[in-house]
């Protein structure tokens, strides 16, 4: 007689709630968190059953795992360590949320929200977190010596993301080919090192490019701006110009294009330039005031680790009319009041023996005003 009154009153509280079935347990089925974030699991259920319980699960392997319980009016219950980490969101009626903070690789896998009510029993439903790695970014230039052959001029690298990271470049115009090289990390992360190869040439030296670091499903972009500065070579054509900006006040100045950046040294007549003469400093000869003995052969030598190159002016002065006679140089003359102080270019050129006619050569004058 009892057993045939429960019967009935649990068939008289089936039938008052409308529709099957009884408990629908909502939840986000698929969560990607980038690492480090803050990540709330969605859950609640729509019922009108009696709430007794919310359970949530991990799975593992070879049984799951239940880290936290609730049932209302009582404290939630933090089963075990990672348990500790999670906050209840739920209110104890329709929803049980939760949040973990600060999410770990270690935290990826499968979650169960489980409902308990009455009569219909558990209800659950099932989360997949997945968990994303925003990568580390540099650009490393090591020196790289010029010639005729590529070479690397540069590496991007993208440290230990997941997933894996796309590297491209942009050199602004120059032709360039890459290489890409892996390496798979036990966490599940993978670093991504992809080599620039260019023809460094000294003329690529100091300009920009461009490395681009991507993972198109996190909607994850990073540039990475920089110039070339790792490209060695040799000092190239050494230039001299003398200046006068005044009367009786002369300078040599000496410049070319190295790196790693060039010394100056200069040579005057197979030696150094006395102190009373001129006073050098770096690529610049200054000649003392009121002394007009400049004559001689200068010599500006820049060097560096890679190597080294010259270049060289004669100097003298004479008060009468332009010099004549045979000659294997071309004369640049400036003048300076009365006295004119020659800037001679030396460039020897093969004098031909026999039938050579005596050459002038005729010396372009600038005035001072």
């Amino acid at each position: 007689m009892w057993l045939l009154l429960c019967a009935r009153i649990v068939s008289l509280l089936l039938l008052a709630v409308p529709g099957t079935p009884q408990v629908s347990v909502i939840v986000d089925g698929k969560v990607n968190a980038k690492f480090g974030s803050d990540i709330k699991l969605y859950c609640r259920v729509e019922t009108r059953e009696l709430i007794s319980q919310i359970t949530w699960q991990r799975k593992l392997s070879p049984n799951n795992e239940n880290f936290l319980t609730y049932s209302k009016g009582e404290e939630p219950l933090h089963l075990t360590p990672f348990g500790e980490r999670v906050r209840f969101l739920g209110n104890g009626d329709l929803g049980g949320s939760i949040l973990i903070p600060n999410v770990t690789l270690a935290d990826e896998g499968t979650y169960l929200c489980i409902y308990t009510t009455f009569p219909s029993g558990t209800k659950e439903g099932e989360i997949k977190l997945s968990i994303w790695v925003e990568p580390s970014v540099e650009v490393q230039l090591n020196p790289v010596l010029s010639g005729p052959n590529p070479g690397v001029i540069a590496e991007c690298v993208a440290f230990a993301s997941k997933p894996m990271a796309n590297i491209s470049w942009s050199p602004n115009g120059f032709r360039y080919t890459s290489t890409e090289f892996l390496t798979q990390h036990s966490n599940g992360t993978v670093t991504v090192r992809s080599q620039l190869w260019m023809t460094p040439s000294p003329g690529l030296y100091g300009h920009q490019a461009t490395c681009l670091v991507s993972q198109p499903d996190q909607n994850f972009e990073k540039y990475i701006h920089f110039s070339i500065t790792n490209i060695q070579y040799a000092p190239q054509a050494v230039h001299i110009k003398v200046h006068s900006e005044e009367r009786d006040l002369l300078y040599i100045e000496c410049w070319t294009d190295g790196n790693p950046p060039v010394t100056y040294t200069w040579w005057w007549e197979n030696g150094s330039i006395p102190n009373d003469l001129a006073q050098v400093k770096g690529n610049v000869v200054n000649f003392t005031r009121g002394n007009t003995d400049y004559n001689g052969l200068y010599v500006c030598e820049a060097a560096n680790s890679i190597g080294r190159n010259s270049h060289s002016v004669y100097l003298y002065k004479y008060t009468g009319a332009a010099p004549q006679g045979n000659t294997g140089a071309y004369i640049a003359v400036i003048v300076i009041q009365s006295a004119m102080i020659i800037a001679l270019a030396v460039s020897c050129y093969l004098i031909k023996k026999k039938k050579e006619r005596n050459l002038r050569v005729g010396l372009q004058l600038m005035s001072y005003k």
